[in-house]
């Protein structure tokens, strides 16, 4: 099977069912302090500014990377969705993925997109949009290194990302057997140190782990773990601006513009 069929059926297969999930989204209830408090973040402050601020962590192809001096991608282009739905422009800031949680929370960024999933630690700090993208994590190997399994990983050297559910899954599910090596940026350093050898296997999402072993034919998609579900995150406060952010996501799963968004970035990455 080639990528954009099995990318394919998986997008549709879970939009689907993303869509009935979301149409009455649960959040965690905010307490009476925070609701009182002024908020760093709003739909007016981010309209009379005549800008959105976005967070993200430049990469993680297709869905933010760095070309040709700009950061593109598939969050990128729903970001831009968001700020004309405010009829506003767009400012996108590249930090690293760990350091995006509390640059939101300060109030430094609106909003940050980066394939970001919702966890009950985060839910704590941040308020999330409804989930624009369900996908897994998976575990890539050069090929013919006969991992299969978990058992496989023992004695072995895993590469993640700081601040990823793939890091809290490796460090929880492998820390005590495996050894595991953290980096800043998914692309090129981690994939590079998995072609040279200096890493076992890489862990990942799985949108960016097949569009990585499609570029890279050496590799090869060993295990999936999971079901993670990607949102919006802004100020726990920012309630107003949660009720836009929503319904431009809601539209665009609805119509079938967000697949058709995630495959075509996904061939863009692919062949650029």
């Amino acid at each position: 099977m080639d990528y954009k069929f099995i990318l394919g059926l998986l997008v549709g297969v879970l939009v689907g069912a993303l869509i009935i999930a979301i149409v009455t989204p649960q959040q965690p209830q905010q307490p009476a302090a925070v609701q009182q408090q002024t908020c760093p973040v709003s739909v007016d402050t981010i309209k009379k500014r005549g800008k959105l601020v976005v967070g993200t962590s430049a990469d993680w192809p297709p869905y933010e990377y760095v070309e040709d001096g700009k950061i593109v991608g598939i969050d990128v282009d729903i970001a831009r969705k968001i700020a004309e739905r405010l009829g506003v422009g767009l400012e996108v800031r590249d930090m690293k993925f760990s350091a995006l949680i509390e640059a939101v929370k300060r109030g430094d960024v609106d909003i940050v997109i980066a394939d970001m999933a919702i966890t009950p630690e985060r839910e704590k700090q941040v308020l999330f949009s409804i989930p624009y993208q369900v996908d897994s994590s998976v575990v890539i190997a050069r090929r013919g290194a006969n991992i299969r399994t978990i058992d496989d990983l023992r004695g072995k050297t895993v590469g993640v990302q700081v601040g990823t559910v793939q890091e809290d899954w490796a460090v929880k599910t492998l820390g005590n057997y495996s050894k595991i090596v953290r980096y800043d940026k998914v692309y090129p350093y981690m994939v590079e140190a998995l072609r040279k050898g200096d890493l076992d296997v890489i862990v990942v999402g799985g949108v960016v782990g097949r569009a990585i072993v499609k570029r890279y034919p050496e590799f090869e998609q060993v295990y999936s773990v999971g079901v993670r579900y990607s949102a919006v995150a802004m100020p726990i406060c920012a309630s107003d601006l949660k009720i836009e952010i929503d319904s431009v996501i809601y539209n665009m799963l609805q119509s079938g513009e967000m697949e058709k968004l995630i495959n075509s970035w996904v061939e863009k990455w692919l062949y650029s």
